[in-house]
């Protein structure tokens, strides 16, 4: 459905466009300055470009940190769920919910069976 919308708002687009040679060089000499006067924005206003890269910056640090504490929240919570209340300090090298039994492979079988039992 999404490609159906893209290929109408391409369409509508298209249909909008000057036929006339005179309107579509209007259209085109208007389209390359706002390119131009777009792209040079910080040659004309330095300081104001220094400014957001400044802020752009501390919303950078603010975002990883807001990341980070999300993630820690949710591992936290994840595995005081896991341990069921538990009040045991959360190992820094937890494995999740898994346990030493869960570890265990079980693919070798058991060794009482096989040797002569049953």
């Amino acid at each position: 459905m999404s490609l159906f919308r893209i290929a109408v708002v391409l369409s509508l687009g298209v249909a909008v466009m000057p036929s006339d040679k005179a309107q579509q060089e209007a259209l085109y000499e208007r389209a390359a300055t706002a390119a131009h006067w777009t792209m040079t924005y910080c040659d004309r206003n330095g300081p104001h470009c220094e400014m957001a890269g400044e802020f752009w910056d501390a919303f950078l640090r603010k975002a990883e940190f807001a990341g980070k504490l999300a993630y820690d929240v949710a591992l936290r919570s994840s595995l005081e769920n896991a341990t069921m209340g538990s009040t045991a300090p959360i190992p820094a090298n937890a494995r999740g919910t898994l346990n030493s039994d869960d570890l265990r492979p079980d693919w070798r079988g058991n060794r009482d069976h096989d040797q002569g039992g049953a």
